[in-house]
């Protein structure tokens, strides 16, 4: 007789995660073009920091319908400035290449359905600049005696 594997009929389910809507600080891991619905360039971005560090998702933003070309004021325009600076277009070959690895802060939420999550149009911009090595200001009043309270010692 033979027998039969059970992995045959063992079957696991990874159930797909979709985060509450929050600004994040998202890293580029791909870029490409997508024409399944239309002109788009596709994303799959990573979540830097906070509570849903290291979740994933595909984000899309739509292309011009008749020359495939990115056109200011769209998303997909805004994630490059905001990776790139805002005379991106002026430098020699830059390409979806040029946003892999790169990171950017936008509003994530979730679509219409909650199938998934997507950045929100709009809310788009540069991660702000370190604030790294800033001497603590005295209070006004002169008295900041608490200043170094939280160091651990």
């Amino acid at each position: 007789m033979i027998e039969k594997e059970d992995s045959m009929t063992d079957i696991g389910f990874a159930p797909k995660e979709v985060i509450p809507p929050e600004v994040c600080r998202l890293e580029i891991l791909d870029a490409d073009k997508s024409d399944t619905y239309g002109p788009q360039m596709y994303l799959k971005l990573k979540v830097v920091g906070g509570e849903h560090d290291g979740h994933q998702f595909n984000d899309y933003s739509s292309r011009d319908e008749d020359t495939g070309q990115i056109k200011q004021g769209s998303k997909a325009w805004s994630i490059f400035e905001a990776c790139l600076g805002r005379d991106f277009h002026k430098k020699p070959g830059v390409s979806l290449n040029s946003l892999v690895g790169k990171q950017f802060m936008g509003q994530v939420t979730q679509t219409r359905t909650g199938s998934r999550n997507k950045v929100e149009f709009g809310t788009i911009g540069p991660v702000p600049p370190e604030e790294r090595n800033q001497t603590p200001q005295p209070d006004k009043d002169g008295d900041d005696e608490d200043t170094f309270d939280d160091i651990p010692f």
